[in-house]
């Protein structure tokens, strides 16, 4: 199991939905509005905290808890739907998942995902 974690434009979101949500393998993502900056930030210079929070820029990371057969997949589907070709598309990180609980049955590990 993998947990792919990918930090993408805000109106991309749904479309990255709609594209994925027909795999059969695919069992649901979750969300989190976001916020940051890239290698695209602007110069250093002092800033004030009110001006640092202008700096960041709006985003949408999605967790997706994935078998592994999947995240190949998952991935490349997340890519091409938020690929613009400017700066600040965002990034695709995935990293082990050494367990997943399905709380309201007990079921663990890929049982838990499905």
């Amino acid at each position: 199991m993998k947990l792919i974690i990918a930090v993408v434009r805000p109106f991309k979101v749904t479309a990255i939905v709609d594209a994925i949500s027909p795999d059969a393998d695919f069992p649901g993502l979750t969300v989190v509005s976001s916020r940051g900056f890239g290698r695209e930030k602007s110069a250093p210079h002092v800033h004030t905290e009110a001006e640092d929070l202008r700096d960041f820029a709006d985003g949408a990371t999605l967790l997706v808890a994935a078998p592994d057969d999947a995240v190949n997949r998952v991935c490349t589907i997340i890519e091409r739907i938020a690929h613009t070709g400017r700066p600040g598309d965002g990034k695709i990180f995935v990293l082990p998942l050494e367990d997943a609980v399905r709380i309201a049955t007990g079921e663990r590990l890929e049982a838990a995902l499905l």
